[in-house]
């Protein structure tokens, strides 16, 4: 967790394997014969909302990351900063909410329980004052009196 951006690139790589171990485990089950995800469409549903939070939180934070490296920009850093991490905490929450839908939509007892403490390991984000960091984003927005990001 070493750099300006270390939680948040632990984060997003802790993501990848949130996904990879949800649609691994719907794909273990569905060539075992024990799962159809062309019926349970919900499943598929809920990984491939946690495949869009993936890229969304991959592609902000390497945005974020090079617009640190430029001197001229349309806010501070510190706005594009307080972006970044309000966007890790509420992804952060809604991958264990679909992770953990899908989890219990295919899988029960011990390999539920097994798979949920999985899941909860690769959604962890420190605490986030997203109050003070929405407020930061807004007053950025009202001092520029337009869309400036």
């Amino acid at each position: 967790v070493a750099g300006p951006y270390g939680e948040e690139k632990k984060a997003v790589a802790d993501f990848k394997k949130a996904v990879l171990m949800v649609a691994g485990a719907a794909v273990k089950l569905q060539m075992d014969g024990q799962l159809n995800l062309k019926v349970e469409q919900e499943v598929v549903m809920n990984i491939a909302d946690m495949l869009i939070d993936l890229f969304l939180a991959e592609s902000l934070l390497l945005r974020v990351e090079k617009l640190s490296t430029l001197g001229q920009k349309p806010a501070g850093q510190e706005v594009y900063d307080a972006i970044l991490r309000t966007f890790l905490h509420d992804a952060t929450a809604r991958m264990l909410k679909n992770g953990g839908d899908a989890l219990a939509s295919f899988a029960e007892g011990d390999l539920l329980r097994t798979l949920l403490m999985g899941l909860k390991r690769f959604t962890k984000y420190p605490p986030v004052n997203v109050r003070n960091n929405r407020r930061q984003i807004a007053a950025a927005l009202i001092e520029a009196n337009r869309y400036c990001f």
